[in-house]
């Protein structure tokens, strides 16, 4: 099967393995995550529409028909930038297609989809052609992209406006002696003040050219591969911050729970060889029922340590309900590996294993990069603004502790009643931990 230029636009995207066609929202997903344009586009999982979309789409239509008429329907986030648009006339491209004649291509694949505004009222005298794309977005300042990133196809935004550039490169017959191309993202803040802002890139046309053929057409191959996998796990994810971008991916629950996988990620780590010595459920058996208790010096006095299900002695009494896992299989039916063991609130005096090591500084590696990954220096002071706002940050930090494992291994957390991340990391770890022992006070 082959990729049609006829194909319907509402037909689907890839069709058995083959990408019929592509757009650069398409590139710029698999960009930021292949295995998200996976679940997108090659198993068709939906997603969720957002209110920063529906304002998007508003602010749009408002913009289209403004250019087209020059009706003034602007509303107050679009009008913030009416200084910055040019006279409305019908010489403006308003809501160009991507698939005309001819299509813009990569790969041998055709493009659809539309660019906001092409302004070719410069060509004739200068050789100008600028391209805009109207961006809505809840804070200019910090969400604007740079002009060097507009004219490199290795970022998001380059990736979008190089594309464009492509197509118009593409159309010799409808700008001749097309040299340079502006490249602009025009800016609506949503949120608090109401104003606009430009970025322009202005590049030679041999530069989108170069990008597009050394940086879009591979993506492109990799693309093709990737319609190919028969399964999610097969396809590579970008762990980390683009699991919290734009909100947190749709496809999350989906990547980390293995819903479409033959073996989660758990498994896998857990399978990896060890370079040390393997910490077996026998070890821990044999000496968590002799762990104390030791707590801070400031801490309660605690009652006697309260050990994990998998590791309580058998009884005639029946064991503990324990959310997450059934009881532990005997050593003889274990597979072997390392495991990885937990102490919360307590520190072990005997213990046949590695020493136990901090959790502190995993904790604090976690709460960076979500707080990188969300443009905050502290979640937990996260502005309205923010898509960590109003404690989302909670639910960030745990997907990311579960699709960011420690190392297998024994791990101590203390003081966790007095830390709200220690508390989040230590809730979402859990059920990932073979052992959880925990000091009761």
């Amino acid at each position: 099967m082959t990729p049609s230029l006829d194909a319907p636009t509402n037909s689907p995207s890839v069709i058995a393995g083959v990408i019929q066609r592509l757009s650069v929202s398409q590139l710029k997903r698999h960009k930021l995550c292949p295995r998200a344009w996976f679940f997108q586009k090659v198993m068709r999982v939906p997603e969720p529409s957002t209110g920063a979309q529906q304002v998007g789409t508003e602010g749009h239509a408002q913009l289209e028909h403004f250019l087209v008429t020059g009706e003034d329907v602007l509303g107050t986030f679009a009008r913030a930038g009416a200084h910055l648009l040019p006279t409305p006339g019908p010489d403006l491209l308003i809501e160009q297609p991507l698939n005309g004649e001819p299509s813009l291509m990569a790969g041998g694949i055709p493009f659809t989809g539309f660019i906001d505004l092409v302004d070719a009222r410069r060509l004739a005298s200068d050789g100008v052609l600028r391209i805009t794309d109207h961006k809505f977005t809840s804070n200019v300042a910090t969400n604007a992209a740079s002009a060097e990133q507009l004219t490199d196809a290795d970022t998001e935004p380059g990736l979008q406006m190089v594309g464009y550039g492509a197509w118009a490169l593409s159309q010799v017959e409808r700008f001749p002696g097309l040299r340079t191309l502006e490249l602009e993202h025009l800016y609506y803040q949503t949120r608090g003040q109401r104003l606009a802002a430009s970025v322009v890139a202005t590049v030679p046309a041999e530069h989108v050219e170069r990008e597009w053929q050394t940086k879009v057409e591979p993506q492109v191959e990799a693309m093709k591969e990737h319609a190919q996998a028969a399964r999610a796990s097969d396809v590579p994810a970008n762990y980390g911050p683009a699991c919290g971008k734009y909100g947190g991916c749709p496809f999350m629950a989906k990547c980390l729970t293995g819903e479409n996988k033959t073996m989660s990620l758990r498994d896998k780590l857990l399978n990896k060889a060890s370079e040390s010595a393997p910490l077996t459920v026998a070890a821990v058996e044999r000496n968590a029922t002799e762990l104390p208790a030791v707590l801070p010096p400031d801490a309660p006095a605690p009652t006697p340590v309260q050990t994990a299900p998998e590791v309580a002695q058998a009884t005639e009494q029946p064991a503990p309900k324990r959310r997450g896992r059934p009881r532990k299989v005997a050593e003889s039916e274990q597979p072997k590996g390392e495991m990885r063991v937990l102490f919360v609130d307590c520190i072990p005096t005997t213990f046949d294993g590695p020493t136990p090591e901090s959790l502190t500084s995993y904790v604090d590696t976690m709460h960076r990069k979500v707080a990188e990954a969300g443009g905050v220096d502290d979640v937990r002071f996260a502005g309205s603004d923010s898509a960590l706002g109003f404690g989302k940050w909670r639910g960030a930090l745990a997907m990311a502790a579960r699709a960011e494992l420690p190392a297998p291994g024994s791990y101590v957390a203390l003081g966790v009643a007095q830390s709200e991340l220690m508390q989040v990391i230590v809730e979402a770890l859990e059920p990932a931990f073979d052992v959880v022992v925990r000091g009761v006070h």
